[in-house]
């Protein structure tokens, strides 16, 4: 949580009335209003709702992707009331050509980039886990993704490393919360094990390879 919290304290010292705050970081739903606000107001001295305005819209992009660029995919926006919403969705809309989705609370929209990402672990790693059985039976698991894919509903889903800054990070997010809470993660904390245990997988059959 540090370096969002650093940037709130660098932001209160330099906030003024009448400003509006729109965090983009993936974040566990309630961070923003239960830990950036109290930042903002201890470091301004002025109080949110009255002094300044919140909102949160989650990051979307995917690094390197040509073809889903900023402007073409739908932003997501929330704010602590219905005016300010009504402002970040026109900013947002003067670049996002794909248009603005209204979250109900800043909750749901910081849940929504959390879900997005660990729905996409899970299924990266319900492939691996396949990939890593299908080797101990001698079955090529490209040749049973291509043969799968044939289906018009099929994901498109391939075994392999997940990287980036994200993925392997968003999904403890959730697990975290979840455990504050008094419920143990099944299926997002079994994801999260089998694709941090899929690099030794891959080295282990680059060796058998090479010998």
């Amino acid at each position: 949580m540090s370096p969002i919290e650093g940037a709130s304290k660098v932001i209160g010292r330099n906030l003024t009335k009448g400003s509006i705050v729109v965090y983009e970081s993936t974040v566990y739903p309630g961070v923003t209003e239960d830990v950036c606000i109290p930042i903002l107001e201890k470091e301004s001295g002025l109080k949110c709702g009255v002094d300044f305005k919140v909102g949160y819209s989650p990051e979307r992009i995917n690094p390197g992707d040509k073809v889903n660029t900023l402007e073409k995919i739908v932003k997501i926006v929330s704010a602590i009331d219905e005016e300010t919403l009504d402002e970040i969705a026109q900013v947002y809309e003067l670049v996002i050509d794909a248009g603005v989705h209204r979250a109900k609370s800043i909750k749901v929209a910081e849940a929504a980039k959390v879900v997005e990402n660990s729905q996409r672990d899970i299924n990266i790693a319900f492939m691996n886990e396949l990939a890593m059985v299908f080797d101990r039976m001698g079955i090529d698991s490209t040749d049973v993704v291509e043969a799968m894919n044939t289906k018009w509903n099929a994901l498109g889903f391939t075994p392999g490393l997940v990287g980036g800054h994200c993925i392997g990070v968003d999904p403890y997010y959730f697990i975290y919360e979840a455990e504050k809470l008094g419920y143990h993660s099944q299926i997002v904390l079994s994801g999260r094990k089998i694709n941090d245990s899929m690099g030794e997988f891959v080295a282990d059959a680059i060796i058998k390879k090479i010998n």
